[in-house]
């Protein structure tokens, strides 16, 4: 349980030696009936590419008998062909079908349907596959942290259909809500099915944020998975036109914003100006916040609401006069985020 807390924590260096420690102790089949522990486990050996402790635990899985294999040392088998350096995806499959035959544990059958579809996503592509596949996972009963991980392939077949504006909204629903710090895995997959989105609708200022806050989980923790594929996602965009950024120069004297060949003079004097300001400077804001920096004051609720609306809408209306019509602020449920990326020159004034 130890393990399992680092685990969630991301502290995968640490959940390793607690985790090898006690299935060294146990027998394969043992171990195997520790379902969601020695999955823990596998995953953690991949993020921190451990893969001749990998190697071993696929030799030790093969050794075990046709007869005596149950459901969970099959997933556990059908797993390990998948976290392989090349991956044997065809024999992955070909164990995860057998073993929704073999079991009526909901779990156990979410993980093989999400390790067949996973299977089928690479080997053809083929969407609608997947989309059989992860339709017939009943929620019902299902762990959840299992649950998330279904909602964002949900999202990603949304995305793969060409249903992009339904998989962003489902998508930002989903990360509005998941506990980035304790389902990271479902989090992080879900930042990159968006950054997919996003590559699609050819939002490159939102695409290159969200490949900034993946690659510094990746620079703070070891997670070689979900690294490998925020970089495909950025070698993508390589070639791309990328969205001219908006730049703020400021000096003890000026505040300018800039898009392209235009200019917006910032002088802070005005409620909406303060509120643009503050927003580039903190990237989010709680509606408390919001109403204190702007009147000086306590926020409420039922007046301040349409309040902060009225500045928002203003401030919008003079950025469109620059000609920037991307999506400027996202509402969250306790404020407002924003959202493109902001080159800033000239003097450190803060």
């Amino acid at each position: 349980m130890k393990a399992r807390s680092l685990y969630y924590e991301l502290r995968l260096e640490e959940a390793y030696p607690l985790f090898k420690q006690t299935f060294d102790l146990m027998s394969v089949e043992e171990s195997c009936e520790l379902l969601e522990f020695f999955s823990m486990f596998i995953r953690t050996l991949y993020e921190l590419g451990k893969d001749e402790d990998l190697a071993n635990y696929r030799v030790k899985l093969a050794s075990v008998p046709e007869k005596k294999r149950t459901p969970e040392l099959d997933y556990q088998i059908g797993l390990s062909y998948l976290t392989q350096e090349s991956g044997d995806l065809e024999s992955a499959r070909d164990v995860f079908e057998r073993l929704l035959f073999k079991s009526q544990d909901v779990n156990l059958l979410a993980r093989a349907k999400m390790g067949l579809a996973t299977c089928h996503d690479i080997l053809s592509r083929d969407w609608k596959v997947c989309d059989s596949v992860i339709s017939s996972i009943s929620l019902m009963g299902l762990d959840p942290y299992l649950v998330d991980l279904v909602a964002v392939w949900k999202a990603k077949i949304l995305r793969d259909s060409g249903r992009v504006d339904e998989a962003e909204k489902a998508l930002g629903t989903f990360l509005a809500t998941v506990k980035a710090h304790f389902h990271w895995h479902a989090y992080l997959s879900g930042q990159v099915i968006l950054g997919g989105v996003y590559l699609r609708q050819e939002r490159f200022d939102r695409l290159l944020s969200i490949i900034k806050e993946v690659r510094a989980y990746c620079d703070r923790y070891p997670l070689r998975t979900i690294k490998r594929q925020i970089d495909h996602l950025a070698d993508q965009i390589k070639g791309h036109d990328h969205s001219v950024p908006l730049i703020w120069e400021r000096t003890r004297n000026s505040s300018v914003l800039k898009y392209e060949d235009k200019i917006l003079q910032l002088n802070g004097d005005k409620p909406w100006q303060k509120l643009l300001l503050s927003l580039i400077r903190e990237k989010v804001l709680p509606k408390q916040e919001i109403i204190q920096r702007l009147y000086r004051r306590n926020y409420r609720s039922k007046k301040d609401d349409k309040l902060i609306y009225g500045q928002l809408h203003l401030l919008k209306k003079h950025l469109l006069k620059l000609g920037f019509s991307q999506k400027l602020v996202t509402k969250e449920s306790f404020g407002y985020r924003w959202v493109p990326e902001v080159s800033e020159v000239g003097e450190d004034v803060s």
